[in-house]
């Protein structure tokens, strides 16, 4: 008997647990099908889109895609793309979005969260929504956040202390040095007498710069005056220089032009083209050149030395000289 109700506690124990553990495993069984039912009923009314921005800081997967601040989606994948990076997010099908809707990675954290805002824009043309791996693409900007500017706050203090360094070294150069000190109430007693100088200079002279800028005014009126005066002139004067400057564009033009057909009529004497080329190039012309130069060198040595002799051939026979 005692055998028996000892058995007793510990089966029933082990029915408890068996209980226990069932109906802890259909909650879980419960809980994943109600959030996979959800999940799945939210992936269908979805659409996908695919932005390339020049930085994403510290934006994640999962993080929100604000349509007017309202959130209407999530990011789905992030991937380089050449020297930017495409985000591949998925909006609610009721999203309608246009080439003019510019996406921003935006800061919406105190803590460096990021999220993508979408301001939607009538105009433009329609975007279509594709699947993940769409090559459509739209283009989008970045916002500097607050992790972008505590990365500068770096670059911002190494620029501080060197700007002190440098007053320090300034300080050091001009009040801490003692010969400075020395020379700044000489330097200001010049001043001083300058000072007193230029006054009593001005006050001796005042009546003549007066007139002196009374004069001045008086010529800059003068000087408008005759520009009013001539003005037509002046504008022929001007539309002369144009047309002069026309001219002259068009005689560098002449002269360009002339300048090629006298290379066109060189580089022809060149390959021995034409009658002056042929006569160039012919060398058997050139030897007749040289001997009808050399009998006239020939020639003009006799008229030199002998002078020069004439024979006259009359119809008898006799001749003359």
């Amino acid at each position: 008997m005692r055998a028996s109700e000892g058995t007793q506690p510990v089966t029933r124990n082990n029915t408890d647990l068996v209980v226990g553990a069932s109906i802890l495993i259909a909650l879980c069984i419960l809980i994943g099908g109600v959030l996979w039912l959800k999940e799945a009923l939210i992936t269908e009314k979805q659409v996908y889109y695919t932005f390339l921005f020049p930085n994403v800081g510290s934006l994640q997967v999962g993080d929100p895609v604000m349509i007017n601040g309202v959130t209407k989606g999530r990011v789905a994948t992030l991937y380089l793309r050449h020297e930017l990076v495409a985000a591949v997010v998925h909006l609610d099908n009721e999203v309608t979005l246009t080439d003019s809707c510019r996406p921003v990675v935006q800061n919406i954290g105190l803590m460096g969260e990021r999220g993508i805002g979408i301001q939607l824009a009538a105009a433009g043309r329609e975007v279509r929504p594709t699947g993940k791996n769409d090559t459509t693409f739209l283009a989008g900007d970045f916002e500097t956040g607050i992790a972008e500017t505590m990365g500068m706050m770096g670059s911002v203090l190494s620029k501080m202390e060197s700007l002190v360094t440098d007053i320090s070294s300034l300080m050091n150069n001009t009040v801490g040095d003692t010969s400075f000190v020395r020379l700044f109430p000489v330097l200001s007693r010049r001043l001083d007498t300058l000072t007193d100088l230029t006054e009593r200079i001005l006050k001796k002279n005042g009546p003549l710069v007066d007139s002196s800028v009374a004069s001045m005014a008086a010529a800059s009126s003068q000087f408008k005056g005759l520009m009013d005066k001539n003005s037509d002139r002046l504008s022929t004067i001007m539309a002369n220089g144009a047309t002069l400057s026309t001219n002259a564009i068009e005689a560098l033009a002449r002269i360009d032009s002339l300048s090629t057909s006298i290379q066109g009529i060189v580089h022809t004497i060149e390959e021995g083209k034409g009658p002056l080329g042929m006569m160039l190039k012919d060398e058997r012309f050139s030897q007749d050149l040289r001997h009808a130069v050399t009998g006239m060198d020939t020639l003009a040595a006799l008229v030199k030395s002998d002078g020069l002799k004439l024979r006259v051939k009359f119809g008898f026979g006799k001749t003359k000289n």
